[in-house]
């Protein structure tokens, strides 16, 4: 029986956050200790399984500088001060920053960090030890699984509360040098055959837009960019270039493969890739689809040639839903369900494939899973530890699957390779368009600057000494998430850092050229206020706004597009979550983005103080629940939106006054392409008005 062949992919990229000699933001230190470590290490105990490690330049030199330049970031520089030595201000900026993390895995289970947690929300004065357990706890709480193993991490989790500063100060020493560990193992793994690595363009810029911003037009027709239009594919070449170069100088050889960033690729791009003598690239298989026309789905997983010039690169186009099931679903499930669900869905690809193509075409054919090696780990129990060894496990003793890296897939294409193209759709990963990066106003703006900027490094051509500092700069600002943060389709504590970030690179290059900066770019770029991710409810709800879904009339809201993010943008049809109360009912309002569709389903689950289900389907509304309820105590209301409600009475038996009693509920939205939840995790919680 021949096996089903995968190749597993874990992108690691954080932005370049470095601001003269600091890093604003904490997250290349953080992801450091808690993934870029530990994703790595779980391999050493199962040395069957092969995977392809994609390493963006800007995140390892972060590294690199934090270790060998001493530079450090915000977080870790009010982690190392005294309790004594703090300012209010600099208490009130380790109140605001400390606790960012998912509350379930990362502080709740922590008695010490919990309670911490709970005094800061309630306002409750801190006395220095607990200021100074909670610079610990917060840093503690990032340390990856594998590496608190370690008797010098063991005994924090011992002691729990109580800590010294010298004890604090080891601490934050002691973590700067797994840090220092993470090339190593990468390098022995690479050394065993066990791990592929591959690079990234420098600064993880959006390729096809540096080429020609208007390409997005293709995806995008109605979009109206204003001139300057960014088109330099010199800039592109350069971060190319640049990365690779990086890439060989950290690791001692050159990269076979490139993950384009954010999976967005054009024929220019690949003609680049192709140039600089890549033999292997990846994206999202939409692109192939309306590259060929042909709507096959077991089509995407046979590699595709494309040659020119008597070279040629081999395209993967990932599985979009066993990619995202690791990213955004099987954190709420339970690890042997998850990996069940996994290697079934493997099985059935295998199957698929061989009737429709037969047995031999296994040796062709290829799943890719390919995703972010950082963002969702946190949302699993033990960040996700127990999950990666089950199915580490399960997949080495699986004979019908069997894990593979690119390169060893690209040795195994034959020359006369069938499956083939000429040129790619232009597009990302994220719905084949590149809205995500240029499809709002606010990032349109961005766009606009940094072409206006750039035009002006080129009217200084000749002065190379400034040329070249200038460029510099603006190779930083070329990176995708300055854009991704514009707009409103994605949500941080930190967002407004990308901005700011953004136009301090812009600013000095026109101090470089010695150009006043226009005060345009002195001041944010977003010229909307930011969308709160949630909005607490204010009064009770009268009957005449039931139906009025808005926080002026005092809804609570839950904006459930942004907390989701554009990457599962083409599972999202739930835009925003409201909730509140009248006088006998609690209310749940649900705004979609689009007109539910055949295979659509929400189901609004109530976790506390009893357990019920609210499903609605298209033409349909049905109610599960564990205790005796009534309909007539049901509310149920659909125009452009649904409102469902549901007696107070019936939740809490006993009580004839429902103010300041708990409701925790959330919602989850499914379909062919899978399921999210609202929140991603955890549960929303409400006390009644």
């Amino acid at each position: 029986m021949k096996p089903l062949r995968i190749c597993f992919l874990w992108h690691q990229h954080q932005p370049y956050y470095r601001k003269e000699e600091k890093f604003i933001l904490p997250w290349v230190r953080f992801h450091a200790i808690k993934d870029y470590l530990d994703l790595p290490s779980i391999l050493f105990e199962f040395p069957e399984i092969k995977q392809t490690f994609n390493i963006v330049p800007s995140l390892l030199l972060q590294i690199y500088e934090y270790i060998h330049l001493g530079i450090t970031d915000r977080v870790q520089e009010l982690s190392y001060k005294s309790p004594t030595s703090l300012s209010m201000d600099e208490k009130q900026e380790i109140w605001k920053q400390f606790f960012v993390c998912n509350y379930q895995n990362m502080i709740a289970k922590y008695p010490r960090y919990l309670e911490l947690y709970n005094k800061a929300n309630s306002n409750v004065e801190f006395s220095e030890q607990d200021w100074l357990d909670l610079q610990v706890w917060y840093n503690l709480a990032w340390l990856g699984q594998l590496s608190r193993q370690r008797p010098q991490f063991k005994r924090y989790f011992t002691k729990e509360k109580c800590f010294s500063q010298k004890e604090k100060e080891l601490l934050l020493d002691e973590e700067l040098k797994l840090m220092n560990e993470i090339v190593p193992v990468l390098k022995q793994l690479n050394d065993l055959n066990q791990v592929e690595l591959s690079v990234s363009p420098f600064y993880h810029p959006i390729l096809p837009l540096l080429c020609d911003a208007s390409i997005a037009k293709v995806s995008l027709p109605e979009l109206n960019l204003a001139e300057p239009i960014f088109k330099f594919p010199q800039d592109a070449e350069i971060q190319i270039y640049k990365g690779k170069q990086y890439f060989g100088e950290v690791f001692g050889f050159e990269p076979k493969g490139i993950w384009p960033s954010e999976g967005s690729l054009s024929t220019l791009v690949l003609d680049l890739m192709l140039k600089h003598d890549f033999t292997w690239t990846a994206t999202d298989p939409k692109l192939l689809f309306r590259t060929t026309g042909l709507q096959e789905e077991l089509l995407q997983y046979f590699p595709y040639v494309y040659a020119k010039d008597d070279k040629r690169l081999v395209l993967f186009f990932r599985d979009t839903l066993l990619s995202d099931s690791i990213g955004f679903t099987y954190h709420h499930w339970k690890p042997e369900d998850a990996v069940f669900d996994f290697v079934s869905i493997l099985k059935s690809i295998r199957n698929r494939i061989m009737d429709k193509f037969g047995e031999d075409a296994l040796d062709i054919a290829c799943v890719p899973i390919i995703l972010d090696g950082e963002n969702c780990w946190e949302y699993y129990k033990d960040n996700g530890l127990p999950f990666l060894t089950l199915l580490y496990r399960t997949i080495s003793d699986e004979p019908l699957v069997q894990t593979f890296t690119f390169s060893e897939i690209v040795s195994s294409i034959a020359n006369d390779h069938a499956y083939r193209i000429t040129e790619i759709y232009p597009g990302s990963w994220i719905n084949a368009s590149f809205y995500t990066w240029i499809g709002q106003p606010q990032k349109q703006r961005a766009w606009y600057w940094l072409a206006k900027t750039r035009n002006l490094i080129e009217e200084h051509k000749n002065d190379s000494q400034k040329y070249s500092k200038a460029m510099e700069f603006m190779l930083v600002a070329e990176g995708s998430d300055w854009f991704w943060w514009y707009g409103d389709d994605n949500i941080a504590p930190n967002k407004e850092d990308f901005d700011e970030l953004f136009r301090w690179y812009l600013i000095n290059i026109y101090k470089v050229l010695e150009v006043e900066p226009p005060d345009e770019i002195l001041e944010p770029l977003s010229t909307h206020p930011n969308l709160d991710l949630l909005t607490v409810a204010t009064k009770r709800i009268t009957g005449t706004n039931i139906r009025k879904l808005s926080p002026d009339v005092g809804w609570g809201r839950y904006y459930a597009k942004s907390a989701i993010g554009t990457m599962l943008s083409n599972k999202i049809f739930l835009s925003e979550i409201f909730f509140g109360n009248t006088k006998t009912l609690f209310l749940v309002g649900l705004r979609l983005s689009r007109e539910l569709q055949e295979n659509d389903k929400i189901t609004i689950l109530i976790t506390e103080p009893k357990e019920l289900k609210v499903g609605i389907t298209k033409g349909e509304f049905n109610f599960y629940a564990d205790i005796p309820i009534d309909l007539q105590n049901l509310y149920f209301a659909y125009d452009e939106d649904f409102v469902i409600g549901i007696n107070l009475a019936s939740l809490f038996h006993s009580k004839d006054n429902f103010i300041g009693s708990k409701i925790e509920f959330l919602v989850k939205t499914e379909n062919e392409l899978g399921e999210i939840t609202y929140p991603i995790d955890g549960a929303l919680t409400y006390f009644v008005l």
